[in-house]
């Protein structure tokens, strides 16, 4: 289970309010992204240049510092501080490679990760010596982000995440998801030597367009030279800046990672006080979390779950140690055995207004692992796939198609009960996924989210991986006999199977997203 998702139970367990809303992630004012200038070393140029530049400009910057680069101007280095900017930690020696000939003296490969650590505690004490600031940022010394060599080698990133509220690359070429990106590794791309109008802007363009968070980094500030940013280049930056400040926030890297942190918090907590159900096998087929009865129940086949048997699981069925994160329900052949959770006080109906979100994770190539036949891995229904049910199948025939499938009172909808192979209407209210990422070596999230069930604005949205396959309208009422509502997992399904989540509020695009991204943890 992932310390996110752990987490959640754990909120979800101690929470009482179940009205909140979860937000959606969204930049201060109304602001469609966010830019950092980050400036490494303690450059000469920092002190002076720069810290006259951004005192015109108005800017507030980030300095990763390497402590003996600051003694030659110290006063200069506290007006720096004074005016606003950010001071980040860059080692005490800057080491990089050994194959930086001048880094062969304090080459990354002859470090471990208690030397590191320590130069990195130094580090810190000597800019807290220097300036009073503790540092919360840090850079990668020209990008390495590992220790040692061969078989010692290892990443230093979990280091960093242990210390620093942030680690910034270098030399990386994407802007910063707000709702997916490593705080511990974001991605800082190159600015020196670059144009605005031919290099920044269309990355500032694109940024926007996808609201994420530009972290641009330099090292020198000058009019020109080597590994130098342009002052013209910033002059443009700043007006361009201050032209679009409806649109852009532009702030230190540490004031930006911190409101990141406090947004997903937020966003988690919320996931949290919506959660009424989660097994993630991790423990055994008893669900993690449930707000109803949480065992698992078998039964001989679709027809007979009146018989079921509390803990009676097939022998196709079995843990898997090889989850999203820790076990995952692996299903290896198709049988007419079906298991299920309980859905009366897990799934949280609504007579008058139902909402709510099913997610899950599977691991499978359809096209190659599935028997032939229909195939739903989630289906929740007390009568069948077409009267008051929302499952997901994967069609009968290869190549295989994957279809959100959200059906009313069948009375309603299809009163003479027509069968789906003569009913055109029934393939009409289907959504099938355009994005079929499947693969037996991968993991695809998929996620259904549905609002106003049983009222006149019923809708339900079809989601892989955090994005909208498409939605329809649910006109019809959806009338459930809650004791006899059943979770069914694995129907004729053959693969991996993790994370099966139900949540009682119908989650947005947004929210979708936040809650794809909680596998790579917050």
């Amino acid at each position: 289970m992932s310390k996110v998702l752990s987490s959640l139970i754990v909120s979800a367990v101690l929470v009482t309010n179940l009205a909140a809303q979860v937000p959606s992630f969204e930049w201060p004012d109304g602001k469609k992204m966010a830019i950092s200038l980050s400036f490494d070393d303690a450059r000469q140029s920092h002190p002076t240049i720069a810290k006259d530049l951004f005192r015109e400009l108005d800017l507030d910057v980030t300095f990763y510092v390497v402590p003996s680069g600051m003694q030659d101007n110290l006063e200069g280095w506290k007006e720096v501080v004074a005016d606003g900017h950010e001071i980040g930690n860059h080692t005490i020696h800057h080491p990089c490679t050994g194959n930086f000939a001048w880094s062969r003296h304090k080459a990354l490969e002859q470090y471990s990760l208690s030397t590191m650590r320590q130069e990195l505690l130094d580090a810190n004490a000597a800019i807290k010596e220097m300036l009073g600031v503790d540092p919360v940022s840090f850079a990668y010394t020209c990008g390495n982000t590992f220790v040692g060599r061969g078989s010692e080698r290892m990443s230093y990133v979990p280091l960093i995440d242990e210390m620093f509220e942030s680690g910034r690359g270098w030399l990386n070429e994407a802007p910063n998801d707000p709702s997916f990106t490593d705080m511990a590794i974001l991605q800082g791309i190159e600015m020196d030597g670059k144009d605005f109008e031919a290099d920044i802007k269309p990355m500032i363009e694109e940024a926007k367009e996808s609201g994420n968070w530009l972290l641009l980094a330099g090292h020198e500030v000058n009019t020109d030279g080597q590994q130098t940013t342009r002052v013209a280049m910033l002059r443009a930056l700043a007006q361009y800046v201050k032209e679009h400040a409806d649109e852009i926030w532009i702030a230190p890297v540490g004031t930006i990672a911190q409101y990141l942190k406090e947004t997903r918090r937020k966003q988690a907590k919320v996931l949290a006080e919506s959660l009424t159900f989660c097994t993630t096998f991790d423990q055994g087929y008893e669900a993690d979390f449930a707000r109803g009865e949480s065992s698992i129940y078998g039964a001989k086949n679709y027809e007979s779950t009146k018989l079921a048997i509390k803990g009676a699981v097939s022998a196709a069925i079995r843990l898997n140690e090889s989850g999203l994160f820790g076990n995952a329900l692996e299903f290896k052949r198709k049988v007419s055995d079906v298991i299920f959770y309980k859905a009366q006080d897990n799934v949280l109906y609504d007579p008058k207004n139902w909402n709510g979100t099913v997610s899950f994770w599977l691991k499978v190539n359809p096209n190659v692992d599935l028997a032939p036949g229909f195939t739903d891995p989630v289906q929740i229904t007390d009568v069948n796939y077409n009267d008051a049910a929302i499952w997901a199948d994967f069609s009968d025939k290869n190549p295989r198609s994957f279809r959100m499938g959200v059906f009313g009172d069948l009375t309603v909808w299809n009163p003479d009960n027509i069968g789906p192979d003569k009913n055109p209407d029934f393939n009409n209210r289907l959504v099938p996924a355009e994005d079929l990422p499947f693969a037996k070596d991968k993991w695809t999230h998929v996620a259904i989210s549905f609002s106003g069930l049983n009222s006149d604005a019923g809708t339900a949205s079809f989601y892989i991986n955090g994005e909208l396959q498409g939605s329809r309208n649910i006109p019809e009422p959806f009338t459930l006999a809650t004791e006899e509502n059943r979770i069914f997992l694995g129907l004729n399904f053959v693969g991996l199977m993790d994370e099966v989540s139900i949540f009682d509020q119908s989650l947005n695009a947004d929210e979708i997203k936040v809650l794809y991204n909680l596998a790579e943890g917050i």
